[in-house]
């Protein structure tokens, strides 16, 4: 799916809990555009006319809905047309993006209606990025729209956290930076503070447009992967999970990032890589989308370094295959852009696919874009956000 048919496809918030009562019902049709007025959601809904009316006053009156008259079509009083208050509820994604970390607060219309982002040092520390954060959300928290309620901060994140202490233990991006509070950070503010891992919000997406048990790997900056099972929930690690950018490769004993020797991201991670395979086109910290326009139009074919880092990658794809059995096998990252680097890596692949007669049945690149991922982090607290003003509408 191309991103402009992503976008189309997300207009409005997708909801992934179950719909709990007729007045939720109501809201939804009118947030996904099914039905216009009062009249088409007696129809579509088969719910008595006096019902919507007082579903719909409800609605009215936490401002989740708007009623105002239509364009006149022909003679008469013109028609009072129903609509979302998207900036009702909104809420704010933080992001590491390459080597910056950007703000984006997102409403209910999939919208994104401020983006702030600083870049940040590689040798950035905990106070440097606690810094950081704290400049973007105070730049960010005045663009809040009038009458909005602001459901919660979130933290989408790459590398390893611990959830359940609110602990940015390490990045790749920012060596220097270890066990960072991010709770803290935003201690003298009233809202709900989530962490979430950027992949684990790419894959929602994925889940989204086809619900079945899918294994998301990104090979970048750094190399992991997530996982969500068809009609279960993404598997979320309450400490680490989908490090495989930190299993050791026999063999090897660069020195890595993460303080041990050896690591697949050491042969393979971009980090590690980069200048070897792209020269003076690669600058520590650009962005990804940048090096994959370079890395496009790159011949790979005779670096041993790259040829090393796509076998080892295909391996390590087949391993964890092996592990969750995904019906679809979704890559993402710069790398796969490089049209050699894409065939090698699935030639290898679908030598190693096969167990007993089972394979992996799709294997894809991954077109989410940016945008969307970022969305993928709203949703749950933008939910939590209706369902407390939903619970008000009375």
């Amino acid at each position: 799916m191309n991103n402009k048919l992503s976008a189309g496809f997300l207009s409005h918030l997708p909801i992934t809990r179950a719909v709990l009562n007729d007045k939720e019902r109501v809201l939804l049709a009118v947030l996904k555009g099914q039905v216009k007025n009062r009249s088409e959601a007696t129809k579509l809904l088969s719910i008595r006319s006096t019902t919507i009316s007082d579903y719909v006053a409800e609605l009215l009156a936490v401002r989740l809905l708007t009623e105002e008259p239509s364009e006149r079509a022909g003679r008469g009083r013109p028609a009072l047309a129903l609509g979302v208050n998207a900036n009702r509820v909104v809420t704010i994604v933080f992001q590491v993006i390459s080597q910056s970390v950007h703000t984006f607060m997102v409403n209910l219309s999939a919208q994104i209606i401020a983006h702030e982002k600083i870049e940040a040092a590689p040798d950035s520390d905990n106070a440097a990025l606690e810094a950081i954060f704290l400049q973007l959300y105070k730049t960010v928290i005045v663009q809040l729209p009038s009458g909005a309620k602001l459901a919660g901060i979130v933290c989408s994140l790459a590398g390893v956290f611990d959830r359940t202490t609110y602990r940015w233990i390490h990045s790749s991006r920012w060596p220097r930076m270890n066990n960072l509070d991010i709770r803290n950070i935003f201690r003298n503010e009233k809202y709900n503070i989530s962490l979430s891992r950027t992949l684990d919000n790419e894959l929602l997406m994925h889940l989204i447009q086809q619900d079945e048990s899918t294994l998301l790997l990104h090979w970048g900056y750094g190399v992991g992967f997530a996982f969500g099972q068809s009609g279960d929930k993404i598997v979320e690690g309450g400490y680490a999970f989908g490090e495989i950018g930190h299993w050791h490769i026999p063999g090897q004993d660069a020195p890595c990032h993460c303080g041990q020797k050896g690591c697949l991201e050491t042969v393979a991670a971009l980090w590690s890589i980069g200048h070897s395979i792209l020269g003076n086109d690669f600058q520590a910290g650009d962005d990804e989308e940048n090096i994959a326009t370079a890395l496009a139009t790159k011949d790979l074919s005779a670096s041993p370094v790259m040829q090393q880092a796509v076998n080892q990658m295909a391996t390590a794809a087949s391993n964890v295959c092996r592990v969750f059995f995904p019906k679809k096998l979704v890559i993402s990252g710069p790398f796969m852009k490089n049209a050699w680097v894409w065939q090698v890596f699935c030639k290898n692949f679908e030598q190693q696919n096969s167990f007993f007669g089972q394979k992996t049945q799709q294997l894809t690149m991954s077109h989410i874009s940016r945008d969307l991922a970022v969305y993928g982090a709203a949703i749950p607290v933008l939910e939590q956000g209706l369902v407390e003003l939903l619970s008000d509408a009375t």
